[in-house]
């Protein structure tokens, strides 16, 4: 009993998320009643439990939306941009340091060992991800798996957060057209801004995740 129930994860990923997910809908729909309230011992486990509920569930579309679609099939993974040579050129100025390739040297060295161990074709992408993150050399490196722990959960907090801030955005927009409200509509438009800009600490930190792996890789015999 005198270790907290959360891992880094759980509150990186889940809790703050679902935290602002439960304000956002006290604010927008009028339920939960969680601004201005008193709570009791009982009601803040309640609360809690609540709160990391919330966060489990948007983790679930956040990571679809963002993870998924925006990056999955539109800005393209980093175990691709970290190879490529030709980036495209309108996405590469919106998100310069997403698309921020690994030295060549670095590149020719992890592509020829990888190539070595069975990893064919263009030798990019998920299989090669895969065969990396799960290599024995990195299973075996503490130090490295301790640091992509980190980005880890950097990453999914950015990510949650900001499809939240996005989603609540949206929401407090479309309020504040009903009930007339400028002071929700400069909530709303911050909210949005701030969705966006926690969106690129997410694509920071997701690269950051398979730079370290590969650099990592690409340094060992």
């Amino acid at each position: 009993m005198d270790r907290i129930p959360f891992d880094p994860y759980d509150f990186f990923g889940y809790l703050a998320s679902g935290l602002l997910l439960l304000v956002g809908m006290d604010v927008v729909l009028g339920f939960p009643h969680i601004l201005g309230r008193d709570f009791k011992v009982v009601d803040t486990a309640l609360l809690l439990l609540a709160v990391y509920i919330a966060g489990q569930l948007i983790a679930t579309p956040a990571k679809a939306a963002l993870e998924d679609v925006m990056v999955g099939k539109i800005l393209g993974p980093p175990s691709v941009n970290l190879f490529r040579n030709k980036k495209p050129r309108l996405r590469r100025l919106l998100f310069p340091g997403f698309f921020k390739a690994l030295p060549e040297p670095i590149r020719t060295r992890i592509l020829t060992k990888s190539a070595s161990e069975g990893i064919s074709g263009t030798g990019t992408g998920e299989a090669l991800f895969l065969h990396v993150r799960y290599h024995p050399s990195t299973k075996a490196d503490e130090k490295l798996l301790a640091k992509l722990g980190e980005f880890l959960n950097k990453y999914g907090f950015a990510r949650n957060l900001s499809f939240t801030c996005v989603v609540l955005g949206f929401a407090l927009l479309i309020k504040s057209t009903i009930a007339h409200s400028p002071e929700l509509a400069r909530y709303g438009y911050i909210a949005l801004v701030v969705g966006a800009l926690l969106f690129y600490r997410y694509l920071k930190f997701y690269r950051q995740y398979a730079y370290e792996l590969f650099n990592s890789y690409g340094g060992k015999a």
